[in-house]
This record gives C-alpha cells, structure tokens and sequence, in this order.
C-alpha cells in the first residue's frame, strides 16, 4: 500500500511541476468581430500554448516578434471550451511580443514556456 501512496505522490510532483513551466502571458476575450491584438512577451520561449476557457473561439494568425524580425504561424482553428493547442517554436527565441488575430465570442489564455 505504501508503495502505491510513494508512486501516487511522485506522479502529483511531477505534473505539478510539468504545470509549473507555463507562464501566463495573457487571458484574451474575444470579440464576435475578426480583432488583432499586440500582446507583449519579454522572454526566451520555446512553446507557447493556447486554450479556450470559456464559448468558442477562432484563431486566425500568431505572429511571433523578436525585435524587428517576425515569424507568421498559422493556426486556422476553432476552439472550444477546454481545447488547447501547443505551438512548437523550433528552437528557444527571445520573443518581445505577439500579435494574434481572434475571432469569438468566448475566452482563452496564452501560455508559453
């Protein structure tokens, strides 16, 4: 029994800190009119993720800025409550900002690490 309690405890760690590398960089509402937003980012990245939290929500484009060069990544979905996607970036960049284009109505946050 104490065996399974050790195992139990060890994959709780772990997924705690699995979470622990996101870092939030915005919630977004989104809007029933096409919108694109500028977020500001600041950091090195790999991966950025996004997720619907709330209705249903349409992401169009995510430019990724590191300076004054930018990288289009299309991303052409739809989102429901509770669907997420990871954007792999390739390699570790140090991102400034973001710009994403959304449609809604609904909510969603944008994680990266």
């Amino acid at each position: 029994m104490k065996k399974w309690w050790a195992a139990l405890a060890a994959l709780a760690l772990s997924a705690t800190a699995a979470w622990a590398d996101w870092q939030t960089v915005a919630e977004v509402s989104a809007t029933e009119k096409t919108e694109a937003r500028e977020l500001a980012v600041n950091r090195t990245i790999r991966t950025v993720q996004l997720q619907c939290t709330e209705g249903s929500v349409i992401v169009m484009t995510l430019w990724v800025r590191e300076g004054g060069a930018k990288t289009e990544i299309r991303v052409a979905r739809q989102f429901a409550k509770g669907e997420k996607q990871d954007i792999d970036l390739s390699y570790a960049r140090n991102v400034t900002g973001f710009r994403i284009s959304d449609k809604g109505p609904g909510k969603y946050v944008i994680r990266a690490k």
